[in-house]
């Protein structure tokens, strides 16, 4: 068996080099609808969190989250960021396609506030859910991580709007301007339900509300100025080393044969994906002036699951994994 350095590496150089081929074909379709951008303001959870939650842990002295540590940030800032990777992420990417800076963390600043935000900032923080978290406490519903929501995540972001921008024209000049991605966003609404020992039929009832809470902060981003949006859909948790370890069961039946992942979960998330893209498609029949660009991570990242070894060994990663907690 090739050793962990070589077979890491080779692994991380292929997730680059298929992350760059999906993010080519992205950025060329919102490069297409709207031509360049000033700036980016990201929303969501660890996937888009670019060190939020590290300094909100650094801030009020609790308990570091584990993508405060190595291996976290090894083969590209050599350090954790506060990144859920060991490189960059796809809001990275983005930002580095589009020819801007990295995006600052929205906690990164003194206060909340930083000289770096005229070119957009992240709001993203990990652990994050689109409902509130007083929803999940009524449901005996624990988050670990934080109590950070999407709406909450949209008032930091109208407080920093207020501050770039001195008047409503300058604002909504300034987001016509920019390229809104809405998370990914959501998926720890499941996860944290299902870890709780919530059934999927209590789930299921979760995702309506989910995709309306998304449509709405995005309805409200329209209203403000913004134009352009980039949605992620959720991945397949039901091939997530963490899924196939909490509900690993004996009945072949629930299995993919052709990937081993979990049948019914992924159903699950395509059944979000679903409802996601219906009322994106209501929002732009409503708002035609919007350009509304769904990122399907569901089949990119399923590419991997359905032809692993064209990506590289994953013995280590899938061991290493088991042994991390990936709810965030």
């Amino acid at each position: 068996m090739a050793s962990y350095s070589s077979s890491s590496s080779s692994l991380v150089n292929l997730k680059q080099q298929f992350i760059a081929s999906f993010l080519f074909v992205i950025i060329t379709i919102i490069s297409h609808v709207n031509g360049c951008f000033t700036s980016i303001f990201s929303f969501g959870d660890s996937l888009a969190d670019t060190g939020n939650l590290l300094h909100l842990s650094l801030s009020e002295s609790s308990k570091l989250h584990h993508c405060a540590f190595p291996p976290n940030g090894r083969t590209f800032f050599h350090y954790p960021t506060g990144r859920c990777s060991d490189g960059r992420l796809v809001i990275d990417f983005l930002a580095e396609g589009f020819g801007l800076p990295f995006l600052p963390p929205y906690f990164g600043g003194e206060n909340g506030r930083s000289n770096h935000f005229q070119k957009g900032v992240n709001f993203a923080v990990v652990g994050a859910t689109a409902l509130d978290d007083e929803f999940f406490k009524e449901r005996g519903i624990n988050n670990p991580a934080t109590n950070v929501s999407l709406r909450v995540e949209l008032g930091f972001f109208k407080d920093v709007l207020s501050s770039l921008c001195s008047s409503s024209s300058d604002c909504k000049e300034l987001l016509r301007n920019s390229l809104i991605v809405m998370g990914e966003i959501g998926g720890n609404d499941y996860n944290h339900a299902f870890l709780e020992g919530k059934n999927t039929e209590e789930t299921l009832q979760f995702v309506p509300l989910v995709v309306d809470t998304i449509a709405s902060a995005i309805n409200e981003l329209i209203e403000l100025g913004a134009i352009t949006f980039l949605v992620p859909g959720n991945l397949p948790i039901g091939c997530s080393p963490s899924y196939l370890t909490y509900f690993q069961g004996s009945d072949k039946a629930e299995y993919d044969p052709l990937t081993g992942c979990i049948t019914w979960l992924n159903q699950f998330s395509e059944y979000h994906n679903e409802l996601l893209q219906k009322e994106l498609d209501r929002i732009g029949e409503l708002s035609p002036h919007v350009n509304m660009v769904y990122a399907d991570y569901y089949n990119a990242a399923m590419r991997f699951y359905h032809s692993p070894k064209q990506f590289g060994t994953f013995t280590f990663l899938t061991t290493m994994i088991l042994k991390i907690d990936m709810f965030t």
